[in-house]
């Protein structure tokens, strides 16, 4: 079985075994074992509760430092912030001054993803009017609720819309543009992306919908901001509006925001946020109940991308510096539909491959012995309390019981059978 990137790590040193993180855990991946939290390879869908969730902090992001960027080999430097990297400082704080501050740290040229996600928002609304196939198609523009589907609603894999995300088409389009305008070779150009969350860490390290990401690098929003503070600091002291260039565009949040606009006077599309009500709205259209729906439009946090785990800012207080950074600031760009269009029927917005259901070692084997497994795990089930108190390290009696199918634990290990075996 191939192996799995995953955006996040435990710090053992600082674990204590709570079970806050393997109980927040949507896809029972993670297991307390000998006190410390192991987090399953297969199971993992880099949501970002366990973060969210551990009091201890002993789970961290894994991503490039900004330091990256400056490696010899690149002699022109991208960086694609995610929108909500903005709303992590204060309004008053012009878009055009975190762009200086990037270029302080050595990027050459700072993209913004409102033209891309505008294309693909236009892109969407025409997929969406000409499919005719099972209903309703998923958004696939949060990685985690990809992943999600891949793991625990392999059924649903074909639902989700095969158009490309606003990060990757932009990274694209810009190295493909700079290699003619400045001559580079496509490997001189670094291109990187700030992210907010793991999941867009993992997509860009081991996309689903592609053999390789556009991006050489990616940031946590957290690490960006610790850098990229002190430097705004310094700029806004001296800055004054008319430094901004006429060509200057910006629309914070529009990297997901946009992307459903045109869909808002459409009938039947539906929008979920948070995981526990993304599961219920994914259990539904498993048991066939939301055939007069069109289009599900859902994230892993309540509030999309503001909500990630890697941002600094309280989401609330994101939301509305966003609010007012788009009444301030906001520079909005036109989309060429017919060019979207003809663009759209010669694949150019669509993902390079199809999303396949991710393999569990359990029943990832012939039927026979996936059935006999079952059993088995039934079987042992029926012996346990079925309480879910998590004693065991399991997050419940079930995922306890298929782990002693797998071998990885005893019976014993649940706390009642061992009292029940000391009285024998």
């Amino acid at each position: 079985m191939a192996g799995f990137y995953h955006g996040h790590r435990v710090i053992l040193e600082r674990c204590t075994g709570d079970l806050a993180c393997m109980r927040h855990c949507p896809t029972e991946a993670i297991r307390i074992r000998g006190g410390k939290a192991v987090i399953s390879n297969e199971a993992c869908i880099d949501c970002g509760e366990c973060i969210r969730v551990c009091p201890r902090g002993a789970m961290v992001p894994i991503s490039d430092p900004v330091s990256v960027s400056s490696h010899s080999r690149y002699k022109y430097r991208v960086v694609i912030p995610s929108s909500v990297l903005y709303a992590q400082f204060d309004p008053g704080v012009h878009p055009y001054v975190i762009h200086l501050a990037f270029k302080r740290l050595g990027f050459d040229e700072v993209i913004d993803l409102h033209q891309a996600s505008g294309t693909l928002a236009c892109a969407l609304f025409k997929y969406l009017r000409s499919y005719r196939g099972r209903l309703p198609l998923i958004s696939s523009y949060c990685p985690t609720i990809v992943r999600l589907i891949q793991v625990k609603y392999p059924d649903l894999v074909e639902l989700l819309v095969p158009i490309e995300v606003p990060r990757e088409l932009a990274a694209h389009e810009v190295k493909r543009s700079l290699q003619a305008r400045l001559g580079l070779q496509e490997h001189e150009i670094g291109m990187f992306y700030i992210a907010p969350c793991s999941a867009k860490i993992v997509s860009i390290r081991q996309p689903a919908e592609k053999l390789r990401s556009w991006f050489d690098g990616v940031v946590s929003v957290k690490d960006a901001y610790s850098v990229l503070h002190p430097h705004i600091v310094a700029i806004k002291q001296e800055f004054d509006a008319s430094q901004v260039p006429e060509d200057f565009t910006f629309s914070p949040g529009s990297d997901r925001t946009d992307c459903i606009t045109k869909l808002d006077h459409a009938e039947n599309v539906l929008a979920v946020a948070g995981l526990n009500d993304v599961m219920l709205i994914l259990n539904d259209i498993e048991n066939s109940r939301l055939r007069n729906i069109e289009f599900i439009d859902a994230t892993a946090h309540m509030m999309g991308c503001l909500g990630g785990p890697f941002n600094v800012e309280n989401p609330y207080v994101a939301r509305a510096n966003s609010q007012k950074q788009r009444e301030r600031y906001r520079r909005p760009v036109q989309i060429d539909e017919v060019l979207v269009e003809r663009r759209l029927s010669e694949g150019h917005y669509l993902q390079e491959r199809a999303v396949l259901p991710r393999p569990a070692a359990f029943f990832d084997t012939d039927l026979e012995t996936s059935i006999k497994r079952m059993r088995e795990r039934d079987k042992i089930y029926g012996k346990l309390r079925q309480i879910d108190c998590g004693c065991c390290g399991a997050p419940t009696c079930l995922a306890f019981a298929e782990d002693i199918v797998k071998g990885e634990v005893n019976l014993t290990d649940c706390i009642f059978l061992a009292h029940d075996a000391e009285k024998e």
